[in-house]
């Protein structure tokens, strides 16, 4: 006499957990990595070269500028050293009543340390950074946010 069961016996199981486990493991870092990278590595470079450049100005004793440049496919901007290109993200640049959408501008930083006051906005996708500069001290203070409401 042969009893039928109900339920699903540990062969299939196993097959169906190993079947899950290879397409989590090759979807999911899929899914907006790029993004959150090339965020990172921008945001990185940009804020390093703003620290540069404030003591650079501190160091050789002399005002310096540097400009920023918005993200184009072309790439045909002059960069000097200390400057600072998008890679993709969106870049703004708000400074009392100026505030300025993906076109370049610049940062001028002194030789007692103060620099341009305003804030520097960057967006790649869902991750957003703003870089507060401090007038008198040209010192540098990031706030990162995602914004949630594409998901």
């Amino acid at each position: 006499m042969v009893k039928h069961s109900n339920g699903f016996t540990l062969m299939e199981l196993m097959i169906v957990m190993a079947i899950i486990a290879l397409a989590s493991a090759v979807i999911i870092p899929r899914i907006g990595s790029n993004d959150g990278k090339l965020y990172r590595a921008q945001l990185s470079t940009l804020t390093v070269a703003l620290n540069y450049n404030r003591r650079s100005a501190v160091v050789m004793n002399q005002a310096f500028e540097m400009t920023l440049f918005p993200y184009s496919a072309d790439s045909t901007h002059k960069l000097k050293k200390g400057d600072w290109a998008s890679q993709g993200a969106d870049i703004q640049w708000q400074s009392g009543t100026t505030k300025l959408q993906n076109k370049s501008f610049s940062i001028n930083y002194f030789p007692q340390g103060g620099a341009t006051e305003g804030t520097i906005k960057i967006q790649h996708g869902r991750y957003i950074a703003q870089l507060i500069i401090d007038g008198i001290t040209g010192k540098v203070t990031v706030e990162e946010t995602i914004n949630d409401t594409d998901s």
